[in-house]
């Protein structure tokens, strides 16, 4: 597959899993809704609803979370390479992105660790009976995302410097 092939493939990928966590965000207003109209009228309650609400934002926030950091987008302030310009900026998005990397990563070992620790008791949520390790799992899964997609921007980002500061010389 070819640089531009893998870019158009990553790029359907990326735009099919916002589509995905879109879809889970109405489908998690409408259980919301019914819920809320049984509950309130007196008609029926949706035993474990708020449970699998809560869990499901859970989920959607992290793997959300793992698209923003592809675009950028996460919880950063851009005030220093904005106001720096060409090698200096990029040096300074390279070390933000691997204190990002060294982060999240800190954070993902802690989750797996806290994840086997969960997974040894068999603990499940009281209302639906979901095993713990899913709705825990979703913070993992994140931010190994997180990490992965900051290192894939950082190498990205280091070969680009690389090659313009090759092609100044």
């Amino acid at each position: 597959m070819s640089g531009n092939g893998f870019i158009r493939a990553e790029a359907v990928v990326v735009r099919l899993v916002g589509m995905l966590l879109g879809l889970g965000l109405v489908v998690m207003v409408v259980v919301n809704v019914a819920n809320a109209v049984g509950r309130y009228s007196g008609w029926y309650s949706l035993v474990g609803a708020d449970e699998l609400l809560v869990y499901g934002m859970i989920w959607i926030v992290m793997l959300g979370a793992i698209l923003a950091a592809r675009n950028r987008d996460h919880l950063a302030i851009n005030l220093l390479p904005t106001a720096m310009s060409g090698a200096l900026a990029a040096t300074v998005q390279i070390l933000i992105d691997l204190a990002t990397v060294a982060v999240s990563l800190f954070i993902a070992w802690h989750s797996f660790v806290f994840i086997g620790r969960i997974a040894s008791l068999n603990q499940t949520s009281m209302g639906l009976g979901i095993p713990m390790v899913i709705p825990h799992s979703a913070v993992l899964v994140g931010f190994v995302g997180i990490a992965a997609v900051t290192a894939f921007l950082t190498a990205v980002d280091v070969s680009r410097l690389a090659f313009s500061e090759g092609r100044r010389k």
